[in-house]
């Protein structure tokens, strides 16, 4: 059995609360999963979103360093009770506790690449690897498009067909359309498990779209529906390309987090 936390999009801007991020570790601390795997979009990097780029009044005071310096606090609220809880361990001469961090690219995050196809002026000395120090973190660093595996189930930010990420209803069956292996994967901000099995596979094929973990309302969404579903979810990995789920929503994890279930 392999434990993994899927956290899907954050969307961290510097305008926002960062506290879910200490919920998150205390969640990880309290199940100690082998695997913590951010899904993607955790940086929404509003400074250079192709939508608004031309709108002076939406862009006004947004700032590339001020997004990262919040996306830098949340990873550090997000590690600190697995830090606090190594060096003491560490004084007690104990074993520690020293899960894979996994940071998946999204297409947000991606926003810098594209800006720096037009312009490579700053090609070099920014990037998301760099400026949140993940390497000096500890934590794998997956291109945006590329799969992570953990025991045969690929983990990604959006599965693409022959032109584009998919999308619309059945995501998870679209999902199922262009891979044949068990796949998580994050970017609708919603929730949706589905199985399949087809011709000549060992087992059935799980796909899980995993949500999000933002509490913000974003503008783009004021008037419409939305199915956004908020929390994180523990993976259970008990074969190979096999898992089951257990979602805890935000709401969930405030109320045990309150209650003193991470403490």
């Amino acid at each position: 059995m392999t434990k993994v936390i899927t956290i899907g999009d954050s969307h961290v801007d510097d305008e926002q609360d960062l506290g879910r991020f200490d919920l998150a570790g205390e969640f990880i601390l309290h199940t100690r999963p082998e695997y913590i795997v951010s899904i993607g979009d955790f940086l929404t990097l509003n400074c250079l979103s192709a939508w608004d780029m031309n709108k002076r009044k939406n862009m006004e005071g947004r700032r590339y360093s001020l997004e990262v310096a919040a996306g830098n606090e949340a990873l550090d609220r997000l590690m600190a009770p697995t830090v606090k809880y190594n060096k003491s361990r560490k004084k007690q001469k104990k074993s520690q506790y020293n899960p894979t961090w996994v940071y998946v690219e999204g297409n947000h995050e991606n926003r810098l690449s594209r800006y720096l196809e037009q312009d490579p002026t700053f090609e070099g000395t920014v990037g998301i690897e760099k400026d949140l120090r993940l390497k000096e973190r500890g934590w794998v660093f997956v291109p945006y498009r590329e799969y992570f595996y953990i025991d045969d189930v690929g983990f990604t930010h959006v599965p693409h067909n022959k032109t584009s990420p998919i999308s619309g209803v059945d995501i998870t069956r679209k999902a199922q359309s262009v891979g044949v292996k068990s796949v998580v994967f994050g970017h609708t901000h919603e929730q949706h498990l589905s199985h399949v099995h087809k011709e000549g596979m060992p087992h059935l094929q799980d796909t899980y779209n995993c949500g999000c973990f933002f509490d913000k309302k974003e503008d783009y969404a004021h008037g419409k529906v939305t199915n956004y579903w908020r929390g994180l979810s523990l993976l259970h990995i008990w074969k190979e390309g096999r898992f089951d789920v257990e979602a805890w929503s935000m709401g969930r994890l405030e109320r045990e987090s309150a209650n003193g279930t991470f403490t």
